[in-house]
């Protein structure tokens, strides 16, 4: 296990005009961090609006699953943010999320959206040891990404114009919600009721669809 503390990219959000942001990098991280709680596994399209895919097993040229060592990989189904497609995550409100990305790639696009509000490129959060290759195995390109928010972060949307972006889970610190587990009914509620409030400006795109390789 690796991690890496991406220093560069408070000073770049703060240049941009933006809440400031703090990002590590842990090679195969698989394990939550300390204090999170998981938010989706993506074991069902709760919470999801947009045009990705959830999907399982790794297709060339289509998906790769997330990898979670040199010799295996994610086996059960996980997000696919297909080129062209994007993907919006109502989170809870939380100043800490963590995600499990596979095999990251350069245009792979993550924009944070709520009074933390903030975006990043695979190739800005490529800071050794981690590394936008895409390659399908690697440490450097297959882990879990921690963002540190100076504000609360409402939603998260995924997008990449290039190669598919693989994300197996999202966790976060959450308040009231039952630490290294699944979310209590409390943290299902404020989700639930973000996505009433993104209804009506997004009720006519497609939810994710389920495919097996």
């Amino acid at each position: 296990m690796m991690m890496k503390t991406v220093g560069a990219m408070a000073a770049l959000a703060l240049a941009a005009g933006s809440a400031s942001a703090s990002v590590t990098f842990i090679g195969y991280g698989t394990a939550l961090p300390t204090g999170e709680s998981l938010i989706t596994d993506f074991g069902t399209s709760a919470g999801l609006t947009g045009s990705a895919l959830l999907y399982t097993g790794s297709k060339t040229a289509f998906s790769a699953a997330p990898a979670f060592s040199a010799t295996t990989v994610d086996t059960a189904q996980y997000l696919s943010v297909r080129p062209g497609d994007s993907e919006t995550i109502v989170l809870p409100s939380s100043t800490e999320i963590s995600l499990y990305v596979g095999s990251l790639d350069p245009s792979n696009t993550f924009a944070f959206g709520g009074a933390g509000a903030v975006t990043y490129t695979a190739s800005q959060l490529a800071v050794p040891p981690a590394v936008a290759n895409g390659n399908w195995t690697s440490s450097n390109t297959n882990g879990r990404f921690i963002f540190t928010f100076s504000a609360p972060v409402t939603s998260l949307t995924l997008s990449s114009p290039g190669n598919t972006l693989e994300v197996a889970s999202i966790a976060g610190v959450v308040p009231g919600a039952t630490v290294g587990g699944v979310p209590e009914s409390a943290t299902w509620a404020l989700m639930l009721i973000g996505i009433g409030g993104l209804g009506g400006a997004l009720r006519q795109r497609r939810s994710p669809r389920a495919f097996t390789a």
